[in-house]
């Protein structure tokens, strides 16, 4: 029994192996068992946009080509004809999981890329042409520390996800648009506009197999965020703000006592004013660990509101308790020290800033 048994159990482990052997070989190996296949890319960007400050994620969309050659896929036409045999959209993807073809990875994205496959095309000769659309949610990279003016890094990496260096490697063809600066500008949209693009081939290891490097395109986006946009909906409004907090400073509480409600109320809705806008704005405001320009420009503002609301309700206070001469006097001074006080506060967030 015992011998039977151990039979069993022999008999069972060479069943799992088999199994295990079987599984190994029914996926298919690439078409160069002595040599990487190349891979040659092209790469056509078709929308640009969304760039989320507070996520550090833009959305991207783009047609991906990839050509490589498997000579097992060579065939004769009957009527020696070099056209290729073409396959579309579910059909192709259909005859892809019967062939072998590189499984391709957005590295550092947020979420999961949607892909589509538009079309399939073999050659006489064996060579492969897929071409697909896809569409991501890649981080970037850049300081933010001059918002609304700076550069960010718009970042594409499409790596290998089985297949390492020694199995296939990328060769660049073609990026469109590339040197044509304003033709990128028409995939981009938003308050951007692109200084530089660039895209390199490089390698990837991961923590579970470091000592594999796995083949990757990086493509390098350089935008710069518009300097009239950063104006009008930022420094023009703020500038604006405060001119007029400075303004009010001048209604004469001795003279006209009405004013001051507008005084004291015009300094608060322009406080309330200045934290709406803020709120407003969040989405084109970054979210980061440090301080930025835009912080400082708005802390700045509603700081030195906060200081002209005082120094009104002093002025008031002040009307009951002393003549009419002292008062005259301080706020006088208050409005000859306002705007130098409110340069000095900018400078020193600036110099916290760069600091």
């Amino acid at each position: 029994m015992d011998a039977f048994a151990r039979l069993w159990k022999h008999f069972f482990c060479l069943m799992l192996l088999a199994a295990a052997t079987g599984l190994a070989r029914a996926d298919i190996a690439p078409p160069n068992a002595d040599e990487p296949t190349i891979v040659h890319t092209y790469l056509y960007l078709e929308d640009i946009n969304d760039i989320q400050l507070g996520t550090g994620t833009y959305d991207i969309t783009a047609l991906f080509v990839m050509r490589w050659n498997d000579p097992r896929l060579a065939f004769s036409p009957p009527d020696d004809s070099p056209k290729p045999q073409v396959w579309m959209g579910a059909r192709a993807e259909r005859f892809l999981e019967t062939i072998w073809r590189p499984i391709l990875d957005i590295t550092g994205e947020k979420g999961l890329t949607s892909s589509t496959v538009h079309s399939l095309a073999i050659y006489p000769d064996g060579t492969v042409v897929l071409r697909q659309k896809f569409t991501g949610t890649p981080r970037f990279t850049g300081e933010l520390i001059y918002f609304p003016f700076g550069h960010l890094n718009l970042r594409l990496s499409i790596s290998s996800v089985a297949m390492d260096d020694s199995q296939m490697q990328f060769k660049l063809e073609h990026l469109s648009p590339s040197k044509n600066l304003k033709a990128v500008e028409e995939v981009l949209h938003g308050n951007w506009s692109p200084t530089s693009i660039d895209w390199n081939t490089s390698t990837i290891t991961r923590p579970d197999q470091p000592e594999q490097n796995y083949p990757k395109i990086d493509l390098q986006i350089v935008v710069e965020h518009d300097f009239i946009d950063g104006v009008h909906k930022i420094l023009l409004p703020l500038t604006v703000i405060a001119l007029v907090s400075w303004g009010l400073l001048w209604l004469n509480f001795i003279h006209v006592p009405p004013y001051s409600s507008p005084r004291i109320g015009g300094t608060i809705t322009l406080m309330l004013t200045t934290i709406a806008l803020k709120f407003v704005l969040d989405r084109e405001l970054p979210v980061v660990h440090y301080l930025t320009l835009s912080d400082l420009l708005f802390n700045g503002t509603i700081i030195m509101l906060s200081f002209s609301l005082l120094t009104s309700c002093l002025v008031a206070a002040m009307l009951t308790r002393h003549r009419q001469e002292r008062v005259l006097v301080f706020n006088r001074r208050l409005r000859q020290v306002y705007p130098f006080l409110y340069v000095l506060v900018m400078l020193a967030g600036y110099f916290m800033i760069i600091g």
